[in-house]
């Protein structure tokens, strides 16, 4: 920001310049072209002074302000409802009831019974039989010949052997026995079994339940804002000042007015306050 200001004034002293050389100019030409005596030809040099100039630039900032306000935020809680309420409940119990039935009962008894078996009898018979009891021999040689081979000579002889065979035969006697026989009988008996029987019982259930509550709170919070100040700050500028230079020839009596300082300095300031 200060260059750009910088610039700006040296551009306003440099034009003001300009235009003074340029009024010199026009004042030598006039000298020339008009019939009547002029002045005495007046030259003048720019000198520059320099002047420290107080500007004022804006500066913008972020600022802080507490800001309080009432916040509602919503408050959730659990709360328990007691209901009354009535159940049945199951109770197992043990009952002993008499039973009477008929049962069978065996009865053991010792009878005699006729029982029939089969029985063999050997039976003994002789029979008669040829049996061959002969031999081996070896018959004697003859004068001159090999001795032959052995021939058996038979022996018929009868023999009586005993000969047993069975033969059955059916035979009854008196066997005893045991006999069961099934007799009715009254009994009466205590059977044990499980009952169940509802009971109605009164209870309490505790039923939990969301509740919502709003609640005010107060809230402070830093609120950013952007604000704008004034700085000073001080320029330096060169402010251009005529100084007259006379010159060698005498074309008049009177010299030519010169450009007033105070003019130049109060343009230049005006130019550098509407830069600023």
């Amino acid at each position: 920001m200060t260059r750009i200001h910088y610039l700006a004034v040296v551009c306003v002293l440099a034009g003001l310049a300009t235009m003074s050389g340029r009024a010199d100019a026009g004042a030598m030409r006039g000298c020339g072209a008009c019939c009547a005596p002029c002045a005495p030809c007046v030259q003048y040099d720019v000198v520059y002074d320099v002047r420290e100039v107080q500007c004022l630039r804006t500066v913008y900032e972020t600022a802080y302000r507490s800001c309080t306000f009432t916040q509602c935020r919503p408050v959730y809680e659990t709360v328990y409802q007691e209901c009354p309420d009535t159940v049945c409940r199951m109770v197992y119990e043990t009952v002993e009831k008499p039973v009477t039935c008929t049962v069978m009962k065996p009865v053991y008894s010792t009878v005699q019974r006729p029982v029939c078996r089969v029985v063999c009898e050997p039976v003994t018979k002789w029979c008669t039989y040829c049996v061959d009891m002969g031999h081996w021999e070896r018959p004697a040689a003859a004068d001159g010949c090999c001795a032959p081979c052995q021939v058996w000579v038979p022996n018929v002889v009868q023999k009586r052997v005993p000969v047993t065979h069975y033969v059955a035969r059916t035979v009854t006697e008196t066997v005893p026995m045991q006999v069961c026989s099934l007799v009715p009988q009254v009994v009466t008996k205590v059977c044990r079994y499980p009952v169940c029987r509802m009971v109605q019982e009164n209870i309490v259930r505790r039923i939990p339940r969301i509740t919502c509550r709003v609640v005010s709170e107060q809230v402070t919070k830093q609120v950013p804002y952007t604000v704008c100040r004034q700085v000073p700050y001080t320029v330096k500028i060169r402010v251009p000042r005529c100084v007259p230079r006379p010159c060698a020839s005498n074309c008049g009596t009177s010299p030519a007015p010169a450009p007033r300082q105070a003019d130049v300095e109060r343009r230049a300031l005006e130019a550098l306050g509407r830069v600023a």
